[in-house]
């Protein structure tokens, strides 16, 4: 029985991890699109 729960929490973890990595990325991509769309802008005008 125990053996089962110790399978099923490092499972929940790695998909934790996952989720994680996903959203980092997801905020990343976010971050760099404003920098570029901002420096495009700014290099527009100048």
């Amino acid at each position: 029985m125990k053996r089962n729960q110790e399978v099923k929490r490092q499972s929940s973890d790695a998909t934790s991890k996952v989720g994680t990595w996903i959203s980092v990325g997801v905020v990343g991509i976010v971050i760099l699109a404003t920098y570029f769309v901002l420096f495009g802008l700014y290099m527009a005008r100048v």
